[in-house]
């Protein structure tokens, strides 16, 4: 009698106590639907730590969405209903992306329902399709329909009504805010939540526990405030160096700069029994003039948008203290980066990618990082389409173009799409040279379909670059061509049966990078990280009065990056002055910290 009575008596407004039993019964589907799918909850780790619990405080959102539509629609057993399908929609998206990117889901990646249209369209492409699918998903209609035809229960009206909605929004409101009491509810450190390590913490917490927690802890936004006194250790210990080459004169004559981001691209021969040479043949003959080698990034198999952050601002991801899509999380984006920096130069700054402009929210962000023009899919045609995506020939074609007729400097800007996955659908490609394509034996029939797919557009990736630098060769103007992947295609079933010369995981491996100069085709071999790449540009191009870029280049020839034992001081040193650079604090800092030579007492050895 006294859980009856404290059930009229409840906040809900004494509901009927049928719809208070109905309500049980839903929260209860969401929480055998939640311990179902995620991953998590398969994991020893989770159990260990109580499963119950997680999977109860995975439910609360969905509760609360629960409530919303319920209050809503005033049918109980409809919001149920689609709250279930909601759910089961985003465990679906959580499955696809551990499939082919190897990563959970991030808040940011819900962002792309603000503009679903761009998203849909490339994401779409993941997502199979057949004709026995269209059975269930009638029968999935028709029971929403039917659900919606039931009337809606007049308990559930008037002030009941509001009451009900009022209380949902409140708890929705001050869930995602991360106000009391939700912040001790998700406990994070007895979770075991870290955000610099998201695989591993929605494994500890669930994904819809770590999709909420993730969103507090990196909901502000902007880059972190900088350790100045890491920053100045470093400035102090190789200030010999730095003063030296900060006095450095820049080169007279400004040369046309262009930077190629190709998607996806790697070198196969890295895969065991794969020979070397037999593919990215135009890279390996032009490196043979050229500075490359190869280049760690920070994202695997997607994630374009994170080598592109380096590449443009020179650096780390890491700066950011966990965010990973910047476009889409930072709230600044006039952050000092090549396209401003090269404007301040007489340069014509254009950025070059066949995709829509709303994606990675680069149509808002690319304007604010201080190019002149973005030039999205819409300037190219459905013709200029191989496979699923606008071709590399096409962005070729359109390089050049834009080089042609200007007597300013140019900075193009160009990242290729032909290349984007999926790889185990690709409609449209030539047939018979897919049969002609050389790969390991012991492939699968499976594997031998993704590698097919991925090293046709590859072919054409390679073909295109050597095409555009030929065609650069011929220019009067001296051009300087930089070229490298954005990361490792997503080819699971290929990594699996070939696996790796190194014995390393594909997350670990290396793409390849290239920089050639027209007028002065010189080899030089070495490794490099995709964020060191700007300073060298600049410094080919005799651009040497940017300070940062200048002092990074600098630190890039003392410090052993690799040998992280010895190197972590000064790691923590370079993420300080990249946190400087971007937060336009580090002029100050420079000034401070290399004004004058350190003064040297004599020793009595050295006394006359």
């Amino acid at each position: 009698m006294k859980l009856i009575e404290s059930i009229r008596q409840s906040p809900v407004g004494r509901l009927p106590l049928r719809m208070g039993f109905g309500l049980l019964i839903c929260v209860a589907l969401l929480m055998v639907m939640v311990d179902r799918l995620d991953p998590a909850f398969a994991a020893p780790v989770a159990r260990a730590g109580g499963g119950f619990g997680l999977v109860a405080i995975n439910t609360l959102p969905a509760l609360g969405l629960l409530l919303a539509l319920w209050a809503l629609t005033r049918r109980l057993a409809l919001a149920c209903w689609l709250t279930l399908l909601a759910v089961a929609g985003l465990y679906a998206a959580n499955a696809a992306k551990l499939q082919h990117l190897q990563t959970p889901l991030l808040p940011a990646d819900l962002r792309f329902l603000r503009e679903p249209g761009p998203a849909l369209e490339l994401f779409g492409h993941y997502v199979s399709f057949e004709t026995r699918h269209l059975l269930p998903m009638a029968a999935g209609v028709l029971f929403t329909l039917l659900l919606w035809n039931r009337p809606g229960q007049a308990g559930l009206a008037g002030w009941r009504r509001v009451a009900l909605g009022g209380l949902a929004i409140a708890a929705t409101v001050t869930m995602v805010a991360g106000s009391a009491p939700w912040k001790r509810v998700f406990d994070a450190r007895r979770l075991g939540f870290e955000p610099w390590a998201l695989a591993e913490s929605t494994t500890h917490v669930g994904l819809i526990g770590a999709l909420l927690m993730y969103h507090w802890e990196l909901g502000g936004g902007d880059v972190p405030r900088a350790d100045r006194d890491a920053a100045l250790g470093l400035l102090h210990d190789h200030g010999t160096a730095l003063r030296a080459r900060l006095a450095a004169l820049p080169a007279e004559g400004a040369p046309d700069i262009v930077v190629l981001q190709s998607e996806s691209l790697f070198d196969p021969a890295r895969l065991r029994d794969v020979p070397s040479g037999q593919f990215l043949r135009e890279y390996h003959r032009l490196r043979k003039r050229a500075k490359a080698g190869e280049m760690t990034v920070p994202t695997f198999g997607g994630g374009t948008i994170r080598t592109e952050f380096e590449v443009l601002t020179g650096v780390p991801l890491d700066t950011l203290g966990g965010l990973q899509y910047p476009w889409l999380e930072l709230h600044r984006h006039d952050l000092p980066n090549l396209a401003s920096i090269l404007a301040r130069q007489g340069y014509r700054t254009t950025a070059i990618h066949p995709n829509s402009a709303a994606f990675w929210n680069r149509g808002k962000a690319y304007p604010a990082l201080g190019f002149e023009q973005f030039i999205d899919v819409g300037a190219f045609s459905k013709d200029d389409v191989v496979g699923l995506f606008t071709s590399d020939a096409a962005l070729t074609d359109r390089i050049l173009a834009e080089l042609d007729g200007d007597a300013r400097p140019q900075f193009v800007f160009a990242i290729s799409m032909q290349n984007h996955g999926p790889f185990d659908w690709r409609p449209g490609l030539d047939a018979d040279r897919l049969a002609r394509l050389l790969m390991p034996e012991r492939l699968d029939e499976g594997g031998r379909y993704w590698f097919g797919n991925y090293l046709y557009l590859l072919e054409d990736a390679d073909r295109e670059f050597g095409r555009l630098v030929e065609s650069l060769k011929q220019r009067k103007r001296r051009t300087l061509v930089l070229f490298y992947g954005d990361h490792l295609p997503a080819l699971p079933p290929v990594y699996h049966q070939l696996g790796f010369d190194d014995e390393r995981d594909a997350q670990q491996q290396t793409v390849p990078w290239l920089l050639y100069d027209s007028a002065r085709p010189r080899p030089q071999r070495f490794d490099t990280r995709s964020w060191l790449l700007p300073a060298l540009l600049l410094d080919a191009a005799g651009i040497r009065d940017e300070p940062y870029f200048a002092v990074i280049d600098t630190l890039r020839a003392q410090i052993d990056l690799d040998d992280r034992e010895l190197a972590e001081a000064e790691y923590e040193g370079l993420l300080a002055l990249a946190r400087l650079q971007l937060r336009g604090e580090l002029p100050s800092l420079l000034d401070e910290a290399l004004a004058a030579e350190p003064v040297v007492e004599p020793t009595e050895a050295l006394a006359p």
